[in-house]
């Protein structure tokens, strides 16, 4: 995986401006470039061992993924206007929903990844709490760039525990248009993501609230980013504070 730096809003622009249009790039951001392109549901649970016997794809003794989404499914329906009809839609809507998935969030917009890299508040007491249990943390964060030249998965046909790639899912919430999203999805959710074409851009911590404050002045805030009343009151809430 290549690497480089972000420093400034200019040194962005130029990044994507270098890229060709349409050319199959998608876009993540990450808060802290020491994690990896791990899934939530990789991150959060222990890989299972090889003799274990499982629900297809894998699980745990107590609550294996997919029973969680069976649950998320069961509770979410009386909240929905429009049901998912798919489990794939169900996984795209659990993942914005926090759930633990096997899914990663890309973007083709690269604003959007750029605010999730960046669009938290830091400083010297946020940094020094990210350091609790990770003491060489450097309060960097990471802006992803990946090259997808192969097709998406044929969501129709295939099983999203026994996939391996990319999809688009069907724009059954706000979020989802909002944020330009698709996502990876991986058979072993416990390891890295195998793309060879990513590139990982470091930015600095002292970089963050300088590109956060361009973002803002672009009008890409939570309000923008998450297409809700919650958001939108969070945004208002900021301003009244920076005020």
């Amino acid at each position: 995986m290549e690497e480089d730096v972000i420093s400034d809003f200019e040194g962005f622009r130029r990044l994507v401006q270098s890229f060709r249009s349409h050319d199959g790039r998608f876009y993540r951001g990450e808060k802290r470039d020491d994690w990896r392109l791990i899934p939530k549901i990789g991150r959060i649970t222990k890989e299972p061992k090889p003799d274990t016997i499982q629900i297809k794809g894998y699980g745990s003794a107590s609550l294996d993924e997919q029973q969680a989404l069976e649950r998320f499914k069961a509770a979410a329906r009386p909240f929905l206007s429009r049901t998912p009809e798919s489990n794939w839609d169900w996984l795209a809507l659990a993942q914005h929903h926090t759930l633990p998935t096997r899914l990663l969030d890309w973007t083709t917009n690269p604003l959007v990844a750029l605010f999730f890299a960046i669009g938290e508040k830091v400083d010297a007491a946020w940094l020094a709490r990210e350091r609790i249990d990770s003491p060489a943390y450097s309060g960097d964060a990471a802006f992803y760039v990946w090259r997808a030249k192969e097709s998406p998965i044929d969501v129709r046909t295939a099983d999203p525990f026994d996939s391996e790639g990319y999809f688009f899912p069907a724009h059954f919430t706000a979020r989802i248009p909002a944020q330009g999203g698709l996502f990876t999805i991986q058979r072993e959710p416990h390891r890295p993501l195998g793309r060879a074409r990513v590139r990982r851009y470091t930015i600095p911590f002292d970089a963050r609230m300088k590109l956060r404050e361009d973002l803002r002045l672009f009008g890409v805030t939570d309000a923008l980013i998450y297409a809700d009343l919650d958001a939108v009151a969070r945004d208002i809430q900021e301003r009244i504070t920076d005020f």
